[in-house]
């Protein structure tokens, strides 16, 4: 079950300003051991520790991989990619990397059962905290595109 908190949108300016919202909490982080003993507790063959080892070597291929600039697809997970987040040049020949690429990102397109439309058909959702009127807004960021459609961070 996933569970949402409602927040009102508090940006000036934006076309989204005073509308509500839904963003999905998390219930705990889960670490690489704990996925690999929840794994192992799956009716596998495998340990907990020879799992754990093969998806730390994983996830360290993953990088590498990306950071040679390929793309990395894992059936029914994501697509990993690096991106990058850049300041505009006013002209090409003015374009440096050291002055115009601010940072490196890792982008993942979620492919198969996690795609959205898988995602959404699948799901169930729970407000985790009633809302109140009488003691305002539950959360006051505000996720939201520029058109007003909400981002869930």
């Amino acid at each position: 079950m996933l569970h949402y908190k409602i927040y009102q949108n508090k940006s000036k300016g934006n076309k989204a300003y005073g509308k509500w919202f839904a963003r999905a909490t998390v219930n705990q982080t889960i670490d690489l051991e704990q996925l690999a003993e929840h794994m192992a507790n799956h009716n596998t063959p495998y340990s907990k520790g020879a799992i754990y080892g093969v998806l730390t070597d994983m996830v360290n291929c993953i990088r590498e991989l990306v950071l040679e600039g390929n793309a990395v697809k894992i059936p029914n997970l994501a697509i990993f990619s690096a991106g990058l987040t850049t300041k505009a040049a006013e002209a090409a020949d003015e374009f440096s990397p050291s002055k115009n690429i601010k940072s490196v990102h890792l982008r993942a397109r979620s492919t198969g059962d996690l795609t959205r439309a898988v995602l959404t058909a699948a799901a169930k959702v729970q407000q985790l905290v009633p809302y109140d009127p009488s003691k305002g807004a539950v959360e006051t960021e505000t996720p939201t595109d520029p058109d007003g459609t909400s981002v869930n961070p």
